[in-house]
């Protein structure tokens, strides 16, 4: 985790007291930092993607509860910091995620930022999660516009090139579809496949055996190793291999 951090106070003492509480943080830096609130408003943009926007209140020009109207959706979470406890009720109509009151010492800061650091790390969380269920399976186009199958990816044993397609040969059915090698190869780069000739791609769980240069899969296949495959194929062997530390 690496939050981007905004600090947008008048005084530089209260930047330099929060830049170093947020140095001291796991999981935070500094972007940018801010004295005027006109600056920041001109200068912070979406793009910018801020994690975490640290505002004081009270500010000459334009007050942080103003200032948050119209920057409130360029960061993710707001947190004010100010020596005026009399604000808290306006500081949550503008979607505040702490309200941290002066002086802030770094107990305090720490307790008020661990809470958005638990949520957002529960946050990614559900999204790898997310991405993982999205990936465990592939669509793939069937004989015509609207046909499509849905294949597990743990179902997949290997995968074959043929002249302008490929078969993809799971523990119970072949699918044909119009896709090259390398864009299936590509597909299941984070999963447990290995490629083993110029027209093979393997599963690793469905290796039953390995016989000088022949593959044997768990469905009695047998598919050969091809020359300049041989290296990263018995590579990821030995990584794999059990090994005995007695003496011989």
């Amino acid at each position: 985790m690496n939050l981007k951090c905004v600090v947008i106070d008048d005084e530089q003492h209260a930047i330099e007291v929060l830049t170093d509480h947020i140095a001291e943080m796991p999981g935070l830096t500094v972007f940018k930092t801010f004295t005027s609130p006109v600056q920041a408003l001109t200068e912070i943009s979406i793009e910018d993607e801020i994690d975490l926007l640290f505002m004081d209140i009270d500010m000459p020009g334009i007050n942080g509860l103003e200032l948050a109207k119209n920057i409130r959706e360029k960061a993710k979470y707001l947190i004010f910091t100010t020596a005026h406890p009399d604000y808290a009720l306006q500081a949550f109509d503008v979607q505040s995620d702490q309200y941290l009151l002066k002086p802030i010492s770094f107990a305090k800061f720490a307790l008020g930022i661990d809470r958005i650091l638990k949520k957002e790390s529960n946050n990614n969380s559900k999204v790898t999660a997310k991405e993982a269920d999205q990936v465990a399976a592939l669509y793939i186009k069937g004989d015509h516009k609207y046909a499509f199958s849905n294949i597990a990816i743990d179902e997949i044993l290997y995968i074959k090139a043929l002249q302008n397609y490929i078969q993809i040969i799971t523990k119970s059915e072949i699918h044909t579809t119009y896709l090259t090698l390398k864009e299936i190869e590509k597909a299941l780069e984070s999963h447990p496949f290995i490629r083993v000739n110029k027209s093979n791609i393997v599963a690793k769980s469905a290796i039953k055996k390995v016989d000088g240069n022949i593959i044997r899969l768990v469905n009695n296949e047998m598919i050969q190793i091809g020359e300049g495959y041989k290296e990263a194929f018995f590579a990821y062997v030995q990584s794999s291999l059990l090994k005995s530390n007695r003496n011989h």
